[in-house]
């Protein structure tokens, strides 16, 4: 976990007034002053001044009611899975000598992440929540208040802008100020065990190379060499044959390398227009995130490719893999933010990226469905020569003979996690 940078902010912007006050009044002083003293009614008079008095210190009241005034904003983390808690703290600074009656604040808060204690009213036009609560801070008086947010939902989730309201204690002038920064809270999707997800405790993606066993990598050429009646015609190297006059193949760099890249179809049927299941997908989500994990842990170099989009982007996502200490956080942010958009049928993406895909590269399929476009996909990878992996939540197990693939079926809810068949 990390550690949340608060919020803070005095310096307001589109600071406004809002005034119960009217002219009226002041017109009526002037009248009682001039008819106290034409008379010399020391009640006129005294009335006059002490209106006058009242608008001089209510005004002056509220015109400094913003200063010295911070509002801060903290999370104990930034950062969280689906299904946790994190605490909240709100806290209201007044540096100044002034008091303040009633200090009304309105912040932005995501309406899917409750707040324990208080309610948060949705917004129909913005379509955002709006958390309100009330203050009175005293002189040089810094107030806290503690709140739990509920993670029940993975996403970015924005906290701001703010917007604050106060004035004097009568409500004769009142001033509005907005804050514009914003906050970030991030909740990942839910990770489950090895034991729920009913996979082996050793190779869950199947059996490892021999640790020093190496393998030809096609996309990484490193020269070029004699044609051999044996070499896969996929070797020739055709513009250095046509220049040579004579057959010549790739030489390719060995790596030894394991590398697993997981596929996510965020599509939850079978044509990807026809709409979705949000809690499907959100499940199947969370199968990739937790295989992710485990090809970690396992200290396999991972990355993934889903044909979901990022908000404002219709491009799939696409992260090469890696074993930097921060990948598996990269991935798992980009599950966070991943849209049930999906920009292109998951078979015609498998086939797009597999050949950019290191040769040793096992690719692991997460989907809720398994239609036969897709497992014919899949036939073509292996008999492509590629190591390929299925994690199918469909209600039923794939009834087409799968030669070479392995397939984990997880149907139903989380708890009934099973697993039907493995092909080889």
């Amino acid at each position: 976990m990390f550690r949340s940078k608060a919020f803070r902010s005095r310096r307001f912007v589109d600071v406004s007034k809002d005034t119960q006050f009217t002219d009226a009044w002041l017109i009526l002083a002037v009248i009682l002053l001039g008819l106290g003293l034409v008379i010399d009614n020391a009640f006129f008079t005294t009335t006059a001044v002490a209106i006058g008095l009242l608008v001089g210190v209510t005004w002056t009241w509220s015109y400094f009611s913003l200063a010295g005034l911070s509002y801060e904003r903290r999370f104990s983390e930034e950062r969280a899975f689906q299904g946790e808690q994190i605490e909240l703290t709100l806290t209201v600074n007044n540096r100044k000598l002034l008091p303040l009656s009633w200090l009304s604040i309105e912040d932005t808060f995501p309406a899917a992440l409750p707040v324990n204690g208080k309610s948060i009213t949705l917004n129909r036009a913005t379509n955002l929540g709006e958390f309100r609560s009330f203050w009175m801070p005293n002189a040089f008086q810094r107030v806290q208040r503690h709140f739990s947010i509920d993670c029940v939902e993975r996403g970015f989730h924005r906290f701001g802008p703010t917007k604050l309201s106060t004035g004097d204690g009568f409500g004769f002038f009142g001033r509005t100020a907005s804050l514009s920064g914003e906050q970030r809270l991030i909740v990942y999707p839910r990770l489950y065990t090895v034991d729920e997800l009913h996979l082996p405790a050793k190779n869950p993606f199947g059996e490892r190379r021999a640790h020093e066993r190496l393998f030809d990598d096609p996309l990484r050429t490193v020269g070029i060499r004699e044609w051999q009646q044996a070499d896969d015609p996929r070797r020739i190297h055709w513009k250095a044959t046509a220049r040579h006059g004579e057959m010549l193949s790739r030489v390719y760099e060995p790596s030894r390398e394991e590398q697993i890249v997981i596929v996510l179809n965020v599509a939850t049927m079978a044509r990807h227009w026809h709409g979705i299941i949000p809690e499907l997908m959100e499940r199947v989500i969370s199968v990739a995130a937790s295989l992710a994990v485990f090809a970690a842990e396992e200290r396999r170099a991972v990355g993934l490719i889903a044909n979901g989009t990022l908000p404002g982007s219709d491009q799939p996502l696409r992260l090469l893999p890696g074993r930097a200490p921060d990948q598996v956080m990269r991935i798992l942010e980009l599950l966070a933010a991943v849209t049930p958009f999906a920009s292109t049928a998951i078979e015609t993406l498998l086939l797009h990226e597999a050949p950019r895909l290191a040769w040793g590269a096992t690719i692991v399929i997460v989907t809720a469905i398994a239609h036969d476009d897709l497992l014919a996909a899949l036939l073509d990878l292996v008999d492509a020569g590629r190591r390929v992996v299925l994690f199918t939540l469909a209600e039923a197990p794939p009834t087409r003979y799968l030669p070479g693939v392995i397939v984990y079926h997880v149907p139903g809810i989380v708890e009934d996690l099973i697993v039907v068949k493995e092909e080889t």
